[in-house]
């Protein structure tokens, strides 16, 4: 299918191909053997008995569509219980889902996890519930070589990812920060959400009086992320300023603000995560604002289509803690195609 060009959409197209390089050429299809496969394959065949017990489900299992992103405890293998073979292809499936800059973000998470867990120590805290290694996996297996799915998860990083006749999908994802910018050491200043927050603060000062009301989506800053977390989440409603009624130049910062936000992961899973809104829906977006675009006060924002859903939220009376998820509940958990397969197969 070639990439139309939306006149409703304007320049949309070409700037996520400049930004972030998200979009296929015409024609290309994806392989049955991606990489994400192929490095979920190879954590599968590095797993000891006691380790599979831990790691392996069936794809039915209810636990594909649970999540969480918060510390304590939680089902499957955590990186702290894997050999060094299993670690190193567990790492590799996460990276095999990211894009570089989306790999940055991760490690920026895990060195800010590292520090909170320094604190935990000196404070005496046992078990500690902070630390690079309290990140589970579950692979979701099924006799269906071309269906797969795999789970993610920890504090403040959760990927839900799932394959079927090789088109795979990483939603819902999760990242988040405690504090939001790194406090001390080498990356000391970085923010591992910065990039996303910067460019919603330069849209939202763009706006006009009128256009601001209507990004109001909300009475107050939320205490949290509102959609998607746990099972199936629901699209909002596409409330606040649309894409089509903005000006050019803002148009051109909406379009870097939803690059960014793709760009945490590969490109052909961003790809295949924009499709449907591409070619079904003409690009259509409403980006939604809530507090101050000031780092040290509260604040909140949403890009909602009437697809996928981006949520950041960086509130609770608290600036210094950042969640952002994005959510698709048609592709949610491999979505309609997994759907399918489990009702025919299983």
């Amino acid at each position: 299918m070639r990439i139309r060009s939306f006149s409703t959409v304007g320049t949309l197209i070409a700037v996520l191909v400049a930004s972030c390089s998200l979009l296929v050429a015409a024609g290309m299809r994806p392989s049955r053997e991606t990489k994400q496969a192929a490095a979920v394959t190879a954590f599968g065949k590095t797993l000891s008995e006691s380790e599979r017990s831990a790691a392996i489900r069936l794809l039915e299992d209810s636990e594909r569509t649970q999540w969480q992103y918060v510390r304590g405890p939680r089902p499957g293998l955590f990186l702290r219980d894997m050999d060094a073979d299993t670690r190193a292809a567990a790492v590799k499936v996460i990276e095999s889902c990211l894009s570089e800059s989306g790999r940055e973000q991760w490690r920026l998470i895990r060195v800010i996890e590292a520090l909170n867990a320094q604190d935990e120590a000196k404070a005496g805290v046992n078990p500690p519930t902070y630390g690079t290694d309290l990140y589970s996996f579950i692979l979701f297996t099924t006799k269906w070589e071309r269906a797969f799915a795999m789970q993610i998860e920890g504090h403040h990083f959760v990927l839900n990812i799932a394959g079927c006749d090789g088109v795979v999908t990483v939603t819902p994802a999760f990242t988040g920060a405690y504090p939001v910018v790194v406090k001390s050491g080498p990356d000391a200043g970085k923010r591992p959400l910065g990039a996303a927050v910067e460019a919603a603060f330069a849209l939202a000062r763009s706006l006009d009086d009128a256009q601001r009301k209507s990004a109001r989506i909300l009475e107050g800053t939320p205490a949290d992320v509102l959609f998607a977390v746990g099972a199936d989440g629901q699209a909002p409603d596409m409330r606040g300023v649309t894409r089509a009624s903005m000006t050019p130049e803002q148009q051109q910062l909406v379009d870097k603000l939803l690059a960014v936000h793709a760009g945490l992961l590969d490109e052909e899973i961003a790809n295949n995560q924009l499709k449907e809104w591409r070619s079904k829906y003409a690009g259509q977006l409403a980006f939604g604002f809530v507090g101050e675009a000031d780092l040290a006060k509260p604040h909140y924002y949403r890009l909602t289509s009437p697809c996928f859903t981006i949520e950041y939220d960086c509130t609770n009376n608290d600036p210094s803690h950042v969640h952002c998820v994005w959510s698709d509940p048609n592709a949610n958990f491999g979505g309609d195609a997994l759907r399918a397969h489990l009702k025919q197969s299983h």
